[in-house]
């Protein structure tokens, strides 16, 4: 079964430290106030019997990107599954702020407001892909907050390197740019010219949404100026002290190139636990590229967490 939610402002401050961050702009963690996160629900209030699961997405995603997975995944674990909205995507909070420790702070206040009250569970499994990824991690290395953890999967990302895809502030720009008084396959082609990769195009065409009951007028459903204000301290973040004494998964694809091994030794410091598993053949949506074995990892290490068979 699936539900969505959409909540209004809260109020309540969180005190996520930054671990580390870009050298450039250091983001104030003194003060945060996290937004409430707009999310899908899979299963039934009355499954309570093992630990639920939260789905953090990437830049320019959003939580319906992870629908199929995640009923797959609720599915075969039996639990209940939560994908949500990250902040300024989807239909969570448009805001100013964007820092990882601001996401950290949704998170973290997700899990307290909304997953234990509906689960009964204060421990659950986060998964994040890419900018969620992330933002699981700082969320899990900072002590305050890893007692929400009963594990971590990080999906193609390194906590410990900056990100290097240099086309983000193009498609952006070009985002910003595109005639939106058109019908929808108008707007791809003109994308086309800047955003050349297909699969890259039409994951990015996800976020279009129309204009009240016009089918010729479109509107960006992620807040795209606090992206471009941000984009670049999101993709220079990086995080080097605390330890999540956990069990944690980093699964990476094998041609992706987010994820070096030559970060696995400091991850290790980070991640005691750590186990790294490759999906062959996999770029970096290995999610959407490869879902079975993707799934079938992310199941096996979630079963054997919860010392299942």
């Amino acid at each position: 079964m699936l539900t969505s939610r959409v909540y209004a402002f809260g109020t309540r401050k969180s005190c996520i430290r930054a671990l580390s961050s870009s050298s450039l702009n250091p983001p104030d963690t003194s003060d945060i106030i996290p937004v409430p996160l707009a999310f899908n629900h899979f299963g039934k209030p009355t499954d309570r019997h093992h630990p639920p699961l939260i789905i953090g997405h990437g830049l320019f995603g959003h939580k319906s990107n992870w629908n199929a997975i995640a009923k797959r995944l609720q599915h075969r674990l039996g639990n209940q599954v939560f994908a949500v909205d990250m902040r300024n995507h989807g239909e969570s909070p448009h805001v100013p702020e964007m820092s990882f420790p601001d996401m950290a702070a949704d998170l973290a206040y997700f899990i307290e407001s909304v997953v234990t009250p509906a689960t009964g569970f204060d421990k659950v499994h986060l998964l994040g892909h890419s900018m969620g990824g992330k933002a699981a991690c700082l969320l899990a290395l900072d002590p305050n907050h890893a007692r929400h953890l009963k594990s971590v999967i990080v999906e193609d990302i390194s906590p410990v390197s900056a990100s290097r895809n240099i086309h983000f502030r193009h498609y952006i720009h070009n985002m910003k740019k595109v005639n939106l008084k058109q019908p929808r396959r108008k707007v791809g082609e003109d994308l086309a010219h800047i955003v050349t990769n297909p699969s890259v195009r039409a994951f990015l065409l996800t976020n279009l949404v129309p204009v009240g009951d016009h089918k010729e007028e479109f509107r960006w459903k992620m807040n795209l100026d606090a992206i471009e204000n941000h984009v670049e301290d999101v993709m220079r973040f990086t995080i080097n002290e605390g330890n999540f004494l956990g069990p944690s998964m980093f699964i990476y694809g094998e041609e992706s190139g987010y994820l070096q091994r030559e970060d696995f030794k400091a991850i290790r410091r980070l991640f005691p636990t750590v186990r790294f598993q490759e999906i062959s053949k996999a770029g970096h949506w290995l999610h959407a590229e490869k879902p079975e074995p993707f799934m079938d990892a992310v199941v096996d290490f979630i079963k054997h967490v919860d010392h299942r068979p």
